[in-house]
């Protein structure tokens, strides 16, 4: 085997070349992304991701109640899992219906979200008033769980067009 450097221009043009492959796999992606489905897909992707974020909330707040998680941990796991319903909310939000029926699953998403977060206020004042008040994680769980059933509706009405 040869050990022969590379010419001065050739080893230049090579970081510009990656970058430009780096630069049209990123505008491919982002061109198939919004070519990508309709209003019910979008929805349905949102509902998918929200679901996943309450029914990890809820496991986070039923080991909590079980004196298995700490306090801290619970927190972090409800903070981090609202951000995922805020960045659904704000997926179906941006979204551009052109039909009557893509605006009405719209809106139920966006009122369903707007649940998931009522939910999740809820799981997040009682996990704060950590006294066995009122909230209390129950009531949280029992919050979520309400999102939950919310979601998995949309879903089966999303999943039926």
């Amino acid at each position: 085997m040869r050990n022969t450097p590379v010419s001065a221009p050739a080893a230049k043009s090579r970081p510009r070349l990656a970058a430009r492959l780096w630069m049209l796999a990123v505008t491919a992606l982002a061109v198939l992304t919004a070519c990508g489905g309709g209003t019910a897909e979008s929805v349905s992707r949102a509902i998918k991701d929200s679901s996943s974020a309450v029914a990890t909330a809820r496991i986070a707040l039923r080991q909590d109640m079980d004196g298995k998680l700490t306090r801290a941990a619970t927190s972090t796991t409800l903070d981090d899992e609202l951000k995922e319903v805020q960045s659904s909310r704000s997926s179906v939000l941006k979204l551009s219906p052109a039909t009557p029926e893509d605006r009405d699953t719209q809106k139920q998403a966006l009122d369903v979200l707007d649940q998931c977060a009522a939910g999740f206020a809820t799981a997040r004042a009682a996990l704060s008033a950590d006294d066995g008040g009122t909230p209390s994680l129950a009531d949280g769980d029992k919050a979520l769980a309400g999102s939950q059933d919310a979601l998995k509706q949309l879903e089966d009405k999303v999943g039926s067009k």
